[in-house]
């Protein structure tokens, strides 16, 4: 009997106390936004997680579940995060269409902000840093004139590609045609980037390979306090300090990369002045955020930590749920589930012919 009355008891304090913080939550709100909007249709919210229990492993079966019982437009709420579940072509279109300022900003995690210094230019809201870093991206970084002093890089790695062809074939060896051209993508993108090649032996390339999957599986994962502000100062799946180790190791390798280039860019300045070299001429995107982050009276006022979160993840590579990439080393498979769904439930692999006998020539003139 006692037992129960503690239990009874232990309930009765909780539901209190959840009703308490909730009201003080709503009395902090100014008096116009205490007034009930006018929400579209909702399925019915527990305490605390929402529609969190409504939602299955497979998300979109689960969001057409719903819409079929609540209509193409209806609002959700993930722990304390709101949210409107659209399901025709025609109400997309006003949300990302007509009324695409409104929607077009991205809501940050706890990874996010933290990993990308709160400065990364795919979750920046829309707004004059958006804006400049858009030009920057369009105008200089994928300009004509850029893309065109990068076709030595391109040239080389193609030429790289083609090698490996012919070695195989000679050889008479297959190929993992899904695997090299994803290596071929991602050297010249790398290059682009920061002028480090991604499939590189040295011990630069492999960390940064390690940091760049740690980061995309990290992005993925579901943390309980960036939907529930109940948890928000709790750290319950030890969340925060996995997210501290990788930042420790990402800036570490960042500012060691941006040192190195501003010393090559005050040693090609010395040059420039000397008339003994030609200096550096191929500007890539690091150095198009150091002249930025070097000039006086830039638009945007730059610090390093901006340039640390615009050149996150320079190293693109497909993964799995489990953060393990995908390099051709195994089946992908293409069951439905969570996640990003690969291309291919198979790489294509292949076993290459030599026809052209003077192709080594043509690769090395």
């Amino acid at each position: 009997m006692f037992d129960l009355i503690s239990i009874a008891t232990l309930f009765f304090v909780i539901i209190s106390t959840t009703l308490l913080l909730l009201s003080i939550n709503h009395f902090k709100k100014p008096p116009h936004l205490r007034l009930r909007l006018s929400l579209p249709p909702t399925p019915f919210a527990l305490p605390i997680i929402g529609h969190l229990h409504l939602l299955g492993p497979i998300i979109h079966r689960s969001f057409h579940d719903l819409s079929s019982r609540y209509g193409p437009l209806f609002h959700l709420r993930l722990g304390s995060v709101p949210c409107f579940v659209v399901s025709t072509p025609e109400l997309a279109k006003e949300f990302l269409l007509t009324h695409e300022l409104k929607f077009s900003s991205r809501r940050d995690s706890i990874a996010i902000q933290r990993l990308t210094y709160d400065s990364a230019f795919a979750f920046a809201p829309y707004g004059p840093y958006w804006k400049f870093l858009k030009k920057l991206c369009t105008c200089d970084l994928l300009g004509a004139r850029s893309i065109n002093h990068f076709l030595p890089i391109r040239t080389r790695e193609v030429h790289c590609f083609v090698r490996l062809l012919i070695d195989k074939a000679v050889a008479c060896e297959p190929v993992n045609i899904t695997k090299e051209l994803s290596t071929l993508a991602n050297n010249i993108i790398s290059q682009m980037m920061i002028g480090v090649r991604c499939s590189g032996t040295t011990g630069e390339a492999e960390e940064a390979t390690t940091l760049a999957r740690e980061v995309t599986k990290i992005f993925g994962e579901f943390n309980v306090s960036d939907f529930m502000w109940v948890f928000r100062n709790f750290d319950l799946q030890g969340f925060s300090k996995r997210v501290e180790d990788i930042y420790t190791r990402y800036d570490a390798l960042l500012e060691r990369i941006i040192t190195n280039r501003e010393e090559v860019r005050e040693k090609n300045v010395q040059e420039r002045k000397l008339g003994v070299g030609e200096g550096r001429h191929v500007k890539d995107f690091l150095d198009l955020l150091l002249d930025v982050l070097e000039a006086d009276h830039s638009e945007i006022k730059f610090s390093r930590d901006n340039i640390k979160g615009l050149i996150l993840c320079f190293e693109w590579k497909v993964v799995n749920q489990s953060g393990d990439v995908m390099n051709g080393d195994g089946a992908l498979d293409m069951t439905e589930q969570p996640g990003m769904t690969a291309p291919r439930a198979h790489d294509l692999v292949c076993m290459p012919i030599p026809r052209i006998d003077q192709l080594y020539a043509l690769l090395d003139p």
